[in-house]
């Protein structure tokens, strides 16, 4: 197993390994913080009593801090039962610094409350004052048990934000799991202000008050060490803290660069359970949610063209629509029946892919929107829902890059096997009632009219005259004026299924 792999699995023992080292240092420290007391009487007995109960007050003073030791190995091994992913397991692993530290400051309480007991058995037996000693005993004990708690907490609430946390939990989402009273923002300030302030200032009311009240000898030389560490620790912990706000706001800050670049799936990997992991944890909601409209928004593109997808999301969702002069494309293929008797589905699916493929690409490139394919079959609408001028000219434009299209194709279809396909090409110009047309919840953006209707006549009319492209009169007179109506060829009067009157048709 890697070193790393090791302390990740074992991270929970190596921050127990910590605060054994933080209380360490705390009781080497006592010295310096404990006052020098008088030899009084009250002092005499007091250590006289230390002396010949030696074995007591060591075994106390072990279990004082094997206690706190052995609760915060039952705490690891509670994960042990879950899952990295499970919701117990999120909270141990969060609440391991608030709970390695408060349980970190036991022994200190707990030392203080079995000298209490035996000072107030002397007290019984003796009837000495020994007041000045318990108020020594527990200004001491105040003092090293917020120091052992603010190493022990802020170190391993910093390597749990940035090193193990983000390891387990890469996408964060750990802000939801019930937060320790300490691991708000307004609380860690109100704690970073009892270190700095609070403690430092009642402790040196506590030490004048003993020397005025007591007459205790004052140690200058120990002061003044006390007074740099506490200098040190209020340094050391406005560097932590200013790591606790700069660094995420420095991730936000690089993530909404990320997102106004499209990139939807990155993620903020701020792995705290406070304010600003709520905040991280908003904008990773925010990403996915992002992404997930950006996904749809494409899809939606795919199944209406993007200027249809548009309309609808511009909130045009209403039944009904409106008038708008167009020129309507029919486009089929010719023998498409017989040629699909003869090709397995797969392979005609295939086939008619690669071929709208290829004819959508000529009909957005001159402003038309397909809007149904129907079998082997496309209508394109120019004109709707985007008004155009020139749509006439557009739709005829398009029919002839078609043209040039179905022949590069055709070369293409044959290198792959396919066999070659012809169409037949339909162009009508007039007016249409487009809009959405459905049920009250299916809609279905389309145009409709006699103009549509026109079109399709026409391009079936193709297979009389044998041509792959015929114009009605109203599209070509659009083209009047143009280089494009130079080459159109009369081609009939023909009669059209539905109408009375007859329609001239052309090619080129």
């Amino acid at each position: 197993m890697k070193a790393k792999d090791f302390f990740f699995k074992y991270y929970g023992f190596f921050f127990g390994l910590f605060c054994v080292a933080a209380n360490v240092f705390a009781v080497l420290l006592a010295d310096k913080v404990d006052f020098v007391l008088p030899e009084t009487e009250a002092v005499l007995l007091w250590t006289g009593f230390i002396s010949s109960h030696k074995i007591l007050t060591n075994v106390l003073s072990v279990m004082s801090y094997f206690i706190p030791s052995v609760i915060c190995v039952i705490y690891i091994f509670q994960g042990f039962h879950f899952k990295k992913s499970d919701k117990k397991y999120i909270k141990i692993a969060v609440h391991i610094p608030g709970v390695f530290a408060l349980v970190g400051t036991l022994g200190w309480v707990i030392n203080f409350f079995v000298e209490l007991v035996f000072l107030v058995y002397l007290n019984l037996q003796t009837g000495v004052d020994f007041s000045f000693i318990i108020i020594s005993s527990a200004s001491s004990m105040m003092f090293l048990a917020m120091l052992s708690f603010t190493i022990i907490y802020f170190t391993l609430e910093t390597l749990n934000r940035n090193l193990i946390l983000p390891h387990f939990y890469p996408d964060g989402n750990i802000s939801d799991t019930q937060r320790m009273s300490i691991s708000s923002i307004r609380n860690m300030f109100l704690f970073y202000f009892f270190a700095t302030a609070f403690f430092p200032t009642a402790y040196l009311g506590i030490r004048i008050f003993m020397i005025v009240r007591y007459g205790l000898v004052v140690d200058s030389y120990s002061d003044l060490i006390v007074a740099m560490e506490l200098l040190l620790l209020g340094f050391i912990l406005t560097l932590i803290f200013s790591g606790f706000f700069s660094k995420p706001l420095k991730k936000l800050t690089a993530f909404a660069n990320l997102i106004s670049e499209g990139h939807y799936d990155c993620r903020t990997q701020i792995c705290s359970n406070d304010e600003m992991g709520v905040l991280g944890d908003s904008f990773n909601a925010m990403a996915k949610s992002l992404k997930e409209k950006e996904f749809m928004h494409d899809t939606f593109g795919k199944i209406v063209t993007p200027q249809v997808r548009d309309y609808l999301l511009n909130g045009n969702v209403a039944l009904g629509g409106e008038n708008l002069s167009v020129t309507v494309m029919f486009c089929d293929i010719r023998g498409f029946t017989t040629l699909s008797e003869n090709m397995p589905p797969e392979k005609i699916v295939s086939l008619l892919n690669l071929y709208f493929t290829g004819l959508e690409k000529c009909i957005t490139a001159h402003n038309g929107v397909i809007n149904k394919y129907i079998g082997d079959a496309v209508m394109a609408l120019f004109g709707a829902p985007v008004k155009l001028e020139n749509h006439a000219k557009d739709a005829f434009e398009a029919a002839l890059d078609m043209r040039k299209a179905l022949e590069e194709m055709n070369r293409d279809f044959e290198a792959k096997g396919f066999p070659a396909l012809k169409f037949g090409i339909g162009l009508h110009s007039g007016n249409v009632l487009a809009g959405n047309i459905g049920a009250a919840n299916r809609i279905e953006y389309t145009v409709i009219g006699d103009t549509v209707n026109t079109a399709s006549r026409i391009e079936g009319l193709c297979k009389t005259y044998k041509t792959d492209l015929l114009i009605s009169q109203s599209t070509a007179d659009a083209l009047k004026g143009t280089s494009e109506s130079a080459g159109l060829i009369f081609v009939d009067d023909a009669d059209i299924r539905g109408r009375s009157e007859k329609v001239k048709l052309y090619t080129i």
